[in-house]
């Protein structure tokens, strides 16, 4: 009774913790991207995504070393699901987002190569150190790519709330902020994960549900923080970004240091066509985005997707979680 108890103190002061740094977080990077004449997609897709993402990695770094491959591979492809199916769901739900047209013409692209070839390398229900070392290839161009992008974009809108501080203290706030942010994710993630083991739930399952939701809770407060403050493309930056960053990095974890792991056969029959789908969908939200922005003859920043495409993505991850709670029945 007492260590139920304390899982859910923790729970709750994690819960506290990660929605106050998330939106201080959001707060502190923009004004840091304006005063360094950086564009908020930029601070989006490295600062936010890849340290939201830190959680997946530790959690898959960990797994692997200590033999529990399975939950590595579940915590890899189960965030990306709740990335996009809970995360970027209940951001577009809140209320309809404006996407950058870089998000259309070269982030999503990206996304979709790097779901590809990490399905493709799994495809034969097993993953060698080779695989691994392919995707962490993959990962370091991606990060080059980053470095080399234009990091003078878009104007961001005058009415965002930048706060008054200067760039030394927007730089360390990020940082602190990020940190207590990844902290209080982890002190959630500890009282859920000792719920699950005592309740008998199977490695991948934990690792797909439990750890996936907990390591994306990062992922789902920057995003809701930053749309709160009008900042959409916060929300997609780390939504897309982290995915990659899982797809190209914390699957790679399990496939160098599992030498030959053996993937369940669940992964391809229902996790990996689960992710493609939820992420097919969005390309066809951005699709229709750009259709429609072409045929009106809008601005170049009006490609907006609606809450029924929100509402779609949130049902199709509840279909998702129904077949994962079938299986355990």
């Amino acid at each position: 009774m007492n260590a139920f108890l304390v899982a859910l103190v923790a729970l709750a002061l994690g819960f506290v913790l990660l929605s106050l740094s998330a939106d201080r977080l959001i707060a502190s990077s923009a004004t840091f991207a304006k005063l360094n004449n950086v564009s908020i997609v930029f601070i989006g897709m490295t600062v936010v995504a890849f340290g939201t993402s830190a959680p997946e990695l530790l959690v898959s770094a960990t797994a692997a070393i200590n033999g529990a491959g399975e939950l590595s591979i579940g915590n890899g492809l189960g965030s990306n699901i709740i990335n996009i199916g809970l995360v970027l769901s209940i951001c577009m739900l809140f209320k309809p987002l404006t996407v950058h047209p870089r998000f259309i013409r070269r982030e999503f692209p990206i996304l979709t190569i790097a779901m590809m070839i990490s399905g493709l390398l799994m495809v034969n229900g097993q993953l060698a150190i080779r695989d691994g070392l392919i995707l962490i290839v993959g990962l370091v161009a991606y990060c080059f790519y980053l470095a080399q992008s234009v990091k003078h974009g878009h104007s961001e809108p005058e009415e965002l709330d930048f706060l008054n501080i200067s760039k030394p203290r927007a730089a360390v706030e990020t940082l602190i902020m990020l940190v207590v942010l990844l902290a209080s994710s982890k002190l959630m993630v500890w009282g859920a994960v000792e719920l699950a083991v005592i309740a008998g739930i199977s490695e991948l399952t934990i690792g797909l549900t439990v750890i996936a939701f907990g390591t994306s809770l990062p992922e789902l407060a920057a995003a809701l923080a930053g749309v709160r403050r009008g900042m959409h493309d916060i929300a997609f930056a780390t939504v897309i970004g982290s995915n990659i960053f899982n797809l190209l990095g914390v699957i790679a974890f399990p496939a160098l240091l599992g030498n030959g792991l053996q993937l369940p056969e669940q992964i391809l029959s229902r996790d990996l066509p689960a992710m493609a789908l939820l992420t097919t969908v969005v390309g066809m939200m951005f699709l229709a985005a750009l259709a429609r922005q072409r045929y009106a003859g809008a601005t170049a920043y009006s490609y907006q997707v609606s809450r029924a495409g929100g509402g779609m993505l949130l049902m199709i991850f509840g279909g998702y979680m129904w077949s994962l709670a079938s299986s355990m029945i």
